[in-house]
């Protein structure tokens, strides 16, 4: 499951990047920025890149993969 290692949605509001701010540059979509918020990680690649360029960082500083349980039984029973 990947989860956020950072509050995103803190640092977007501390570079400037609010819900007017997405509405008016069109960097990002207000459902995106709510989705952020909720911190879903459900974004498209395109939206993490444009996070990755207002906040200058890599998605490695943004986002980590820790696996579930059940995704840990997945891997178990394929043998990976």
């Amino acid at each position: 499951m990947l989860k956020y290692k950072i509050d995103v949605a803190d640092a977007l509001e501390r570079k400037g990047f609010n819900l007017y701010k997405a509405k008016t540059t069109k960097l990002l979509s207000q459902d995106t920025l709510k989705k952020i918020k909720k911190e879903d990680t459900s974004i498209s690649l395109e939206s993490l890149n444009k996070v990755c360029l207002i906040l200058d960082m890599q998605p490695k500083d943004l986002i980590e993969f820790k696996a579930t349980g059940e995704e840990e039984e997945i891997k178990k029973k394929y043998n990976f």
